[in-house]
């Protein structure tokens, strides 16, 4: 198909077109007209390609591909012969290797259009019947020679994408080893007579075994290299292992000090032994961080963060946090000792709440220390520790003081990426706090939340959560106000008050209750590179029982809401109505805050 535009300047401009053919050639009739002079008129056929290539044999074609005009016959004729030689050294790279391709060009009687065909002439695909390693260089008697001695799967399609990832294995086999100099210096593949069957041949430097040396710290100021060379992941004089100091790498990342990063070994001396490098940039000492709220329950909110890195030189955190709103205002001081071999951390923080919410008025200080352990390249947490506490309680005009000892009990998965922008992941907890003193009794809680992209370029989110909770081994009565369970409002289910979702006394005050259960859904679109529309539904039910109410009379709430993608996460605006909607609840809530609700 030839599209013309209107006349310009007495001439008549063209665009060029792609015809598909039958299935013997694919045809591109093209017209190209520059301004100044008229450009050469051709169509393009390819013949004899297998046709699960065929697309991309004509997509490495410069008269196919319609992306510039070819003033004369002769640039034609040139760049049908290269496109030639890139048709057949792509069909031999895909297991083809006595492809050859040619071109043909007739001009057509009659007219002025030059017909171009490139005939390829494929022959059989070969097999990769053995993969052979030659090495160039001289090296120990006893280093690996095939690739099965270095477990390396030799079973991918016979084409130079798979041979080039079997040759990097390889190398990589080596590396892991005990030879940190090997490296790849070239491939070929010869044809075994009278078959269609190849061997590919890996032409490898191996370099001279050795063994871990020295570990040489580069870029270090505040830190304590001791500290460092503990968290190696070798003995001197073992081996060398390319996976060994990866894992090295990563420990000292997740130490969370450094801006960069970078670990390789060194040449190996005469005794055989390679130094490890390590040259790492500190990141500063501090951060700041600011957040805000609002809701037409919880009025304004805000939230304060100072942090303090690598405090004795040993990857120690000092953190302190301030959060308030006009129901509840929290400062919290937490001290956190990382054990990377382990690795894990120890803690210990200490913090003082104030709470004014319709259920009660409460002031809480507590104090607290525990270890935690990761596991599974750390995306499980696990934690342990004891915590004392002390409250006072006003509800009704009736004075509570309460003591407690407890001992919470951890255990966390997560996959999520940004904590502030959660667009991809899941999150998963389990927590099981047994409580003594003014009252003896256990609090368990399960909670989740995921989210997952859809479409062209993953605009559309699905995200959902659960919580599950029961307290259990004590009456309603016997449990102070501020350890029961409560739901509702901008972090549970929105469209209700603050702590509403539940039971309530004159209709009003909510009275808290041993098990929750919560569900939600919301969908978001990308509307924007930083717009996002949301939509979402809300569920929750509060019980006086034990067993959470699976079954139960949830309160639902529903709405809608954008999202807008700023450099320092989302800025989120809901506006959410109760369906379930009481006496005593407000007909409609807004909610405004930094970050995702989950």
């Amino acid at each position: 198909m030839i599209q013309t535009a209107g006349p310009r300047d007495s001439q008549t401009r063209r665009r060029h077109g792609l015809r598909i053919g039958s299935a013997t050639g694919v045809w591109a009739s093209l017209a190209l007209y520059g301004v100044a002079e008229a450009a050469e008129r051709y169509d393009i056929k390819l013949e004899g390609a297998p046709e699960e290539l065929r697309e991309r044999l004509l997509a490495l074609s410069d008269l196919a591909r319609e992306e510039r005009a070819f003033p004369t016959s002769a640039a034609v004729r040139r760049a049908g012969r290269n496109d030639a030689l890139a048709i057949a050294n792509a069909l031999k790279a895909s297991g083809y290797y006595k492809a050859t391709a040619r071109l043909n060009l007739v001009t057509a009687e009659g007219e002025e259009k030059i017909n171009a065909t490139i005939v390829a002439e494929p022959g059989p695909r070969y097999e990769i019947a053995e993969h052979v390693v030659v090495f160039l260089d001289d090296g120990p008697e006893d280093r690996p020679r095939s690739a099965s001695e270095l477990g390396v799967d030799t079973t991918p399609a016979p084409n130079g994408e798979a041979l080039a990832a079997v040759q990097r294995a390889l190398v990589q086999g080596f590396w892991n080893a005990g030879y940190p100099q090997a490296r790849a210096v070239g491939r070929k593949v010869e044809l075994i007579g009278g078959s269609a069957r190849a061997r590919a041949i890996y032409e490898i430097e191996s370099g001279p075994r050795a063994s871990f040396g020295q570990l040489e710290l580069q870029g270090t100021r505040r830190t304590d290299e001791d500290y460092l060379r503990k968290l190696a992941t070798w003995r001197d004089g073992e081996q060398f292992d390319q996976g060994k100091l990866i894992a090295f790498q990563n420990r000292l990342i997740a130490t969370n000090i450094f801006s960069s990063v970078d670990v390789a070994p060194g040449a190996p001396d005469d005794d055989g032994e390679a130094p490890v490098v390590a040259t790492v940039e500190e990141r500063k000492p501090r951060t700041f961080g600011v957040g805000v709220s609002f809701s037409t329950v919880e009025g304004v909110g805000g939230r304060l963060f100072l942090e303090y890195r690598n405090v004795f030189g040993a990857g120690e955190t000092a953190r302190f946090d301030v959060a308030a709103s006009e129901i509840e205002q929290e400062a919290t001081v937490t001290f956190n000792k990382p054990f990377p071999v382990l690795p894990g951390s120890a803690y210990a923080s200490t913090s003082f709440t104030n709470s004014t919410t319709e259920a009660f008025d409460a002031r809480t200080f507590s104090i607290g220390a525990g270890v935690s352990k990761f596991w599974f390249e750390r995306r499980l947490e696990t934690r342990g520790g004891i915590s004392l506490e002390t409250s006072r309680i006003e509800a009704e005009g009736v004075n509570q003081r309460t003591y407690f000892v407890s001992f919470p009990l951890l255990a966390v998965w997560d996959t999520e990426d940004d904590p502030l922008a959660l667009s991809k992941g899941a999150r998963a907890s389990v927590s099981l706090t047994p409580y003594f003193g003014s009252s003896v009794f256990t609090q368990a809680e399960l909670a989740a939340r995921t989210r997952r992209n859809f479409g062209n370029e993953e605009k559309f989110t699905v995200a959902g959560r659960v919580r599950v909770g029961s307290i259990f081994g004590a009456g309603l009565d016997d449990i102070p106000l501020d350890r029961r369970f409560y739901s509702g409002g901008g972090s549970s289910v929105r469209g209700y008050d603050f702590q509403a979702v539940g039971p309530l006394l004159r209709d009003t005050i909510p009275i808290g209750g041993r098990s929750v259960v919560e569900a939600a859904l919301e969908t978001r679109y990308k509307v924007t590179s930083s717009i996002q529309a949301a939509a979402f539904i809300d569920a929750g039910t509060v019980s006086s029982q034990s067993t959470p109410d699976i079954a139960g009379d949830y309160l639902v709430g529903a709405g809608v809401g954008a999202r807008y993608l700023s450099a320092i996460g989302p800025l989120r605006v809901d506006f959410a109505l109760p369906l379930e909607r009481r006496s005593s609840d407000r007909a409609w809530q807004l909610y405004i805050s930094l970050g995702q609700p989950f």
